[in-house]
């Protein structure tokens, strides 16, 4: 029997505002999670979702083809860290975008040498399954919604050049067509199914898309001011990321806001390219800035809404490595890269520990009592978050109290103790039934109008008709609303 519940939210971060504006003593303070490899020297980290389960890739143990150790597509959760497999007849596979309902894509591969090869898309759900391509048998998978649209890139046999490509329920649709360059390719897809991604004719320098559904829009590059741009993802907003080049000559990481030129984010001392790959709804983004005179200078970026921050900056005390990139950011500011440790790279995860860790056990209920359960708390009380409170090991098919209060009383009640109080400014009391099993889920939208700063304490009362007192009252937490 567990011994302690998890509240948790389901977008636990206030996003309302940037999560930090300068590597000062206000900037969040965050966890770091080493993912680890599957036995092999290395890691990297491509994808994150809202549920905090990353994929990329790893070595494995005893395998090299081609010169370098064999890489397997991975997806991590919860400390756990999965071989996907690769598809028959191929070497290697990379997991490059997880959805939140755990839909997986990347490719599987054979013959790579220096980024060329033999490239197969496929989607994983438990299962390893190939996409389609145009018929000249390579695809690439590099991103998918929440609908299960995935896009990519394959060939068109008919030209034999790059087309920016769909797939929806594994049916492809060649998006490209209509796209006014020779060559194509899609990298980013939002959830209302807005593409970006880049494109270019022989002998040119790229160009930053975007394809809404109907039309395609070069968003920066030559048909812009500057020469060289490509796009890497876009949020439900139709704020697209990535790189451009600037007077500069090089190319810096970037913004494309909707209608709008695109804006310059700078680089880090000592680095002279950059780029954004990630950006979530609240226009929070993540990438690197790098040196392309060393191949080991690349230090992973953050962009809070603001400015540009170097993600090191940010790293708890005692972590051992450089933050080479942070390739995506989830909808809670969960960030997702990879590490430089002795050498090797690793995949890491980053979770602000005000996430992880607001709530105060006030203890107070009714001990040790048959079908009392403990109740915890993660994340944070943000207006309009989900927020999924439950209740496990109280008495089969009972009575259950929620109760939610701005004030403590402090009361004895059957034996243990009351103690939040059910007034102003915020009293809340709904009747549950547990289950068979003696447990219990609601989940609501938490409401918006409650002042910041206010302190919320939740208690469960229980229906406990076997027991000494007829009720019995589950510990108390305490959480503040940002």
């Amino acid at each position: 029997m567990m011994s302690r519940f998890a509240l948790l939210l389901g977008v636990a971060a206030c996003l309302a505002g940037p999560l930090a504006h300068d590597a000062t003593a206000g900037d969040p303070v965050y966890q770091y999670i080493d993912l680890g490899t599957l036995g092999g020297n290395s890691s990297v980290a491509m994808g994150l979702n809202d549920a905090r389960q990353v994929v990329g890739w790893s070595s494995i143990p005893a395998c090299a083809v081609n010169g370098h150790e064999c890489r397997r597509a991975f997806l991590w959760d919860d400390g756990v860290m999965t071989d996907l497999g690769i598809l028959p007849g191929d070497e290697e596979s990379v997991a490059r975008a997880i959805n939140n309902h755990g839909l997986v894509v990347g490719t599987s591969e054979r013959d790579v040498v220096g980024g060329s090869g033999v490239f197969h898309g496929f989607t994983w759900d438990g299962t390893l399954t190939p996409l389609s391509d145009l018929g000249l048998g390579q695809s690439f998978a590099h991103d998918v919604n929440d609908a299960g649209q995935v896009v990519g890139h394959t060939q068109d046999p008919t030209v034999h050049r790059d087309r920016a490509v769909r797939w929806d329920a594994g049916v492809i649709t060649d998006i490209g067509a209509t796209e006014s360059h020779s060559y194509n390719r899609a990298y980013g897809i939002s959830e209302g199914g807005v593409v970006v991604g880049f494109a270019w004719n022989l002998f040119s320098p790229n160009d930053a898309t975007l394809f809404d559904g109907n039309t395609w829009f070069t968003i920066g590059g030559i048909d812009g001011p500057f020469q060289n741009a490509e796009a890497y993802d876009v949020n439900d907003h139709g704020l697209a990321v990535g790189l451009q080049a600037f007077p500069s000559g090089a190319w810096h990481p970037a913004l494309w806001p909707v209608g709008a030129p695109a804006v310059d984010l700078g680089l880090f001392p000592g680095t002279n390219l950059g780029e954004l790959f990630d950006v979530n709804d609240a226009g929070l983004a993540v990438g690197r800035c790098y040196s392309d005179f060393d191949p080991d200078f690349s230090r992973a970026a953050f962009y809070d809404g603001t400015s540009l921050i170097d993600l090191n900056d940010l790293l708890p005390d005692g972590v051992d490595g450089v933050l080479f990139e942070a390739r995506e950011i989830n909808a809670h500011g969960d960030i997702a890269g990879t590490a430089l440790v002795d050498g090797k790279f690793r995949a890491f995860l980053m979770v602000e520990v005000s996430e992880t860790a607001p709530w105060t056990d006030l203890g107070l209920g009714l001990a040790g009592t048959a079908g009392v359960p403990q109740l915890g708390g993660t994340g944070t009380l943000c207006a309009g978050d989900d927020i999924t409170v439950g209740l496990v090991g109280a008495r089969p098919s009972s009575l259950a109290y929620l109760v939610v209060g701005a004030a403590e009383v402090n009361l004895p009640f059957y034996g243990g103790t009351l103690v939040p109080a059910f007034e102003a400014p915020l009293g809340l009391f709904l009747a549950l039934g547990t289950g068979p099993a003696g447990s219990l889920e609601l989940t609501d939208t938490w409401p918006a109008g409650i002042p910041s700063g206010l302190q919320l304490t939740f208690q469960y009362w229980i229906v406990d008709p076997v027991g000494p007192f007829g009720f019995a009252a589950s510990n108390a937490i305490r959480g503040t609303v940002p």
